[in-house]
């Protein structure tokens, strides 16, 4: 039996050899993978790791071999919870979770790895379960691949979300393949609801492009197009862009569809415009009624020294008068245009508008019995910064203006209350923050239409009969409120009435009355530097003066006048200087007359008012201001007040 012995001897030495060139054929593969190999015992030790391991995760494989904890500690930690549901899964049924696992780990030098893992049973000769093999991946430059697709995609999503206009994209056919957070909200529905549906529908509610659509235009062309559209759907008027989208032979795929909300920006538009509009209006009627004061001086002038040695004895003396009320007729036209243009002449103080406008409603209701005046005026109402006397004009031409909407009578309502700028909500102005007094003027006449509203503030426009009003009331309103920092508006309905309401500035001091006192002619013999352009008011200016009992010297404007008063610069007592003025105005020559004398006293004359460029120079030291046209008394007042000035 020896040789079955020696034969049996053989063959194992066969199998093991066989089994050895298998396991080193085996290793040397394993060896050159760039995939790493492990293999683990049932009890979690690894048994075996191939080189790759280094150049994965950075430990080699004696490493592995040697500490059976350092495969644990390894794990990234957004993967912990998934390694001990593997073990778990493992231990108690002896089976993967998965086929192909993903894992996270922490290479030596600290950087994070990612690998995809495949599993498989190790079975001895006779096919019992003694551990596992895994075989590890690379697949870090992948993963890095993927986030940053994911990341590009959800920069994409949050800007396409952020964009505040309507955005929508669009197939070839019009159907909505996705539109951005504005447009679901403009819609007021959600994004998934508005999927496939045509743009147009979605949109206007219809089932076909609208007239004039930029995608129609974009399909014939295939080039970007811009429209202005207004949607009541979405209550507002819009810049609706389309964009082809064209693939690398040019072929048309579909649409970028685009709605810009420009209601707020057309309303600002239409705003300045009217700014604009009113602005160069304004300029226009303030130097109308410059040149108009001008003319009225002359008239003014020669009639009042035609009155001074009169009584009403005198058979002329009645028509003088007449002249002179005529003038003043004048004059209030004129100050009609400068309210508008805001030059009106103010004397800013604090006024209680409860009792300004009792007393004014208590003028008017005697003049139309047929009106039944309505106050309701509260106790505890702010003062306000204003010139009684203009805010008093302006009440007194909304009074008048409500009366010729009643012809046969009705009811004015005219009311106070403390409110603020929040009031002014939705006006085609941005008023100042702050406390503001509110005066409304309400009547039942027969109201006006939209057109008319939209001019109702212009100077000359009227609805009146020719004869019956010039157009200047409200204008004059606009300006003057505008002048004091306030804001008027106007609301009508056709036969249900008009109202008025004004809203100026509250203040914080206490109003008070205004004094007035009378003036009387006072003469005098001091010298009279006279300074005007207009020949006219240089003529009537010195026979007044005269008549005043001055010497006079006159220049036509302020080159002439400065060569004189450095001549004659300690014979001249007072300079009387007009504010416009040809090569130099009043300003620049009171600034030379005060390099020539600091102590020169000048009284500024102008068919403007004191507001304005006035104002600047008094506060640069001038010593008064009388506006043309002006009377004997008038101007013999301001010359003696200035001259008893220190």
């Amino acid at each position: 039996m020896w040789w079955a012995f020696v034969f049996y001897a053989l063959l194992q030495g066969i199998a093991s050899s066989d089994l050895r060139n298998s396991e080193n054929r085996y290793r040397r593969l394993v060896g050159q993978s760039k995939d790493a190999t492990f293999q683990v015992g049932l009890d979690g030790k690894i048994t075996f790791a191939s080189p790759a391991c280094q150049a994965i995760l950075g430990y080699g494989p004696e490493a592995f071999v040697s500490d059976p904890d350092l495969l644990p500690r390894i794990v990234h930690s957004d993967y912990h919870q998934r390694f001990d549901t593997f073990w778990e899964e493992y231990h108690t049924r002896g089976i993967f979770p998965e086929h192909l696992i993903e894992w996270g780990w922490i290479h030596k030098d600290g950087h994070t790895v990612y690998t995809e893992n495949v599993f498989t049973n190790l079975l001895d000769a006779r096919g019992n379960l003694i551990g596992f093999q895994t075989i590890a991946r690379d697949i870090t430059d992948r993963k890095r691949a993927e986030e940053t697709i994911i990341q590009a995609k959800e920069d994409w999503e949050n800007t396409f979300d952020a964009i505040t206009d309507m955005v929508m994209l669009l197939d070839n056919e019009h159907h909505i393949i996705r539109v951005n957070k504005a447009a679901a909200e403009s819609l007021n529905t959600t994004k998934e609801s508005l999927a496939n549906k045509k743009c147009y529908e979605a949109i206007h509610g219809r089932n076909q492009p609208i007239s004039g659509c930029p995608l129609l235009l974009t399909k014939k062309t295939l080039e970007p197009h811009t429209v202005e559209i207004t949607e009541p759907n979405l209550g507002g008027t819009f810049i609706c862009s389309t964009s082809p989208i064209l693939n690398r032979a040019r072929k048309l795929t579909g649409y970028t569809h685009s709605l810009k909300d420009i209601t707020e920006s057309k309303r600002l538009q239409v705003q300045l415009q009217h700014a604009l509009r009113m602005e160069a209006i304004g300029t226009l009627a303030g130097g109308i009624a410059h040149d108009f004061n001008n003319l009225l001086m002359g008239v003014q002038g020669y009639v009042t020294l035609m009155l001074m040695d009169r009584d009403d004895t005198d058979p002329d003396y009645k028509w003088l008068r007449n002249i002179e009320k005529q003038i003043q007729s004048g004059v209030r036209l004129t100050s009609h245009l400068l309210g508008y243009a805001r030059k009106g002449k103010y004397e800013v103080k604090p006024v209680d508008l409860n009792e300004l406008a009792r007393e004014t409603c208590e003028t008017f209701g005697r003049t139309r019995k047929d009106i039944t005046i309505h106050k309701e005026f509260p106790d505890d109402l702010r003062a306000v910064e204003a010139d009684p006397s203009q805010i008093e004009q302006v009440l007194l031409n909304l009074c008048v203006n409500a009366a010729d909407a009643m012809p046969r009578g009705g009811n004015l309502i005219v009311k106070t209350m403390n409110t603020t700028h929040d009031a002014m909500r939705d006006k085609l102005y941005s008023p100042k923050p702050g406390n503001y007094v509110q005066l409304t003027v309400t009547d039942t006449g027969i109201g006006m239409d939209n057109s008319t509203i939209e001019r109702i503030f212009e100077p000359f426009f009227t609805t009146k009969e020719m004869g019956h009003g010039t157009g200047l009331g409200l204008a004059s309103a606009y300006g003057v409120i505008k002048a004091h920092g306030g804001y008027i508006d106007a609301e009508s309905t056709l036969g249900e009435g008009t109202t008025f309401t004004i809203h100026l500035p509250a203040s914080e001091k206490e109003a008070h009355r205004a004094v007035t006192r009378d003036d009387k002619i006072v003469k005098g013999s001091e010298t009279v530097l006279l300074t005007d352009d207009e020949r006219t008011v240089r003529r009537v200016g010195r026979e007044m003066l005269e008549a005043l009992g001055y010497n006079v010297m006159v220049a036509k404007d302020g080159k002439e006048a400065i060569e004189l008063y450095s001549e004659h610069w300690d014979h001249i007592d007072i300079i009387l200087l007009d504010l416009v003025m040809p090569r130099m105005g009043g300003s620049e020559a009171y600034d030379a007359l005060k390099h020539i004398n600091p102590d020169v006293k000048v009284l500024l004359l102008s068919g403007y008012s004191i507001d304005g460029q006035a104002t600047e120079i008094l506060q640069r030291g001038c010593n008064g201001f009388i506006q043309k046209p002006f009377n004997l008394k008038e101007l013999s007042g301001e010359i003696r007040q200035v001259l008893a000035k220190k």
